[in-house]
């Protein structure tokens, strides 16, 4: 069977059809895509069998099932020998990395998402833009300290730590949120999104 991929590109499904990308660049492994919503309908039927929570993006590879975009693209990192680290004290670098985008900065990323463009059934407001732009403060400080003495989050080579991290950040580029101020995580991004990898995954 290979390796399926379950989700619409706009949503965390993203972080995962890039990874693929990446996978296939690397590799020439190719996937297959189900766009799959979790709107009511026989989509969403489909979805529940594979994840109870109607939630995407979810995999199925070679028969086995991983739902939690961060876990899907540390797992398909570590499979397929692409973006991995090469010790366990890195991976275990990778694995907080990826847990801190979720926890400090994912929840007000989108917040300042939906405000800028007036998504989710929400007005646009700069100011409330701004606020979650200022509670991003800390987390989006400690990054561009990290990355002012680091080419990348672990090591010299982009990993799947950069790409779990970008794919979170690259939301606010989206809704065409100024970083500027934030100069080394805005070089680093650009980078992170300039890869073929992320054009290709656009298309999906």
């Amino acid at each position: 069977m290979g390796l399926e991929i379950f989700g619409y590109s706009q949503s965390r499904a993203f972080r995962t059809l890039w990874m693929a990308e990446e996978i296939k660049a690397a590799r020439g492994i190719d996937f297959e895509h189900s766009n799959s919503s979790p709107m009511p309908g026989p989509e969403l039927d489909q979805l529940l069998k594979l994840n109870p929570m109607g939630q995407v993006p979810v995999i199925r590879n070679d028969g086995f099932l991983l739902r939690e975009s961060m876990a899907i693209n540390l797992y398909l990192a570590k499979k397929y020998e692409v973006l991995a680290l090469n010790s366990l004290e890195d991976e275990a670098l990778a694995s907080q990395w990826s847990f801190w985008v979720m926890t400090a900065v994912e929840s007000h990323t989108l917040e300042a998402l939906k405000y800028k463009l007036g998504m989710m059934g929400v007005e646009q407001s700069d100011a409330k833009v701004d606020a979650e732009m200022e509670a991003l403060s800390r987390p989006l400080e400690v990054l561009e300290n990290h990355l002012s003495s680091h080419t990348q989050l672990i090591g010299e080579f982009f990993s799947v730590a950069d790409l779990n991290v970008a794919s979170v950040l690259m939301w606010l580029r989206m809704g065409g949120i100024d970083t500027s101020k934030y100069e080394v995580l805005s070089a680093w991004l650009d980078r992170c999104l300039g890869r073929e990898a992320v054009t290709a995954a656009r298309q999906h």
